[in-house]
């Protein structure tokens, strides 16, 4: 299973640009993907589909985990989702017995989940644990610095809306088969960021690192597709143990702080 890398982290204070200017990893937008079924999406059902496809299943009765990413996230599949859904087999399988909601659309940056969670998919009654995983697609188009605090402002997107729910944050996967590789790189300067902060507490930072590399740095290749970012099989698998572990850890330390919080009298 996979190990808590950290109890709690604090959110990285909003970067600016040298005029002042937020960096558009904070700004939420829309979308305008439009890949379609190259995206995973079925029925002709584009970005915005597939949003309303992720508010309605917010409005649903609490789910035990909701999943909140992109393609990586979108591809495990799961009830109310038009999508591909490759890895469904080993979620149903991993996390029997849990409500899972999956919120995950392929091709979306820190901004364009910033823009879901204003426009509904924070709306109905609270999950038990929210999983983030974003990031990947801002490598190469932003300063691993702005994506850290694109990733931050989703943190705080939550809290706002969902104080007590406990946040699974999962830095972004290793990408590129070698060390070496540029997007490695990047990856690495972003998670560097997120895991060498100081405490917030409910949320949890999930250590996946060890599940996907070798000893010598290049990637486990058989955890991979053959682009060297996406995830087979293995790598689901992997990863959703990593993720149910969190899950199972930073709920059961929720409960035991209700639990032994003191009643205040009235």
């Amino acid at each position: 299973m996979g190990l808590l890398l950290a109890a709690c982290i604090t959110l990285v204070a909003p970067i600016q640009d040298a005029d002042g200017s937020r960096p558009v990893t904070t700004i939420p937008v829309a979308s305008t993907e439009d890949r379609a079924a190259a995206a995973g999406w079925l029925d002709g059902r584009g970005w915005r589909l597939q949003h309303l496809d992720c508010v309605a299943l917010a409005t649903l009765p609490s789910h035990d985990l909701v999943m909140l990413g992109d393609s990586i996230t979108q591809s495990f599949g799961g009830d109310g989702r038009r999508t591909g859904q490759v890895a469904r087999a080993i979620l149903d399988e991993l996390f029997e017995g849990l409500r899972i909601a999956n919120m995950g659309i392929s091709g979306d940056r820190t901004q364009h989940l910033l823009w879901r969670l204003e426009n509904g998919c924070l709306d109905g009654p609270a999950p038990g644990c929210y999983l983030v995983a974003i990031g990947t697609n801002n490598i190469g188009h932003d300063e691993p610095g702005e994506i850290a605090s694109g990733i931050s402002a989703i943190i705080r997107s939550i809290r706002s809306r969902h104080p007590e729910v406990p946040i699974l944050l999962c830095p972004i996967l290793p990408r590129g088969f070698e060390p070496e590789d540029p997007s490695r790189l990047d990856v690495e300067r972003v998670n560097e960021r997120l895991s060498s902060l100081p405490e917030e507490p409910g949320v949890h930072l999930i250590d996946c690192h060890r599940h996907f590399v070798n000893e010598d740095g290049s990637l486990r290749r058989d955890r991979y597709a053959t682009d060297g970012l996406h995830l087979a099989p293995a790598g689901y698998r992997a990863w959703g143990k990593a993720i149910l572990g969190a899950h199972r850890l930073a709920t059961d330390t929720e409960e035991q702080d209700r639990v032994s919080t003191p009643a205040q009298d009235d």
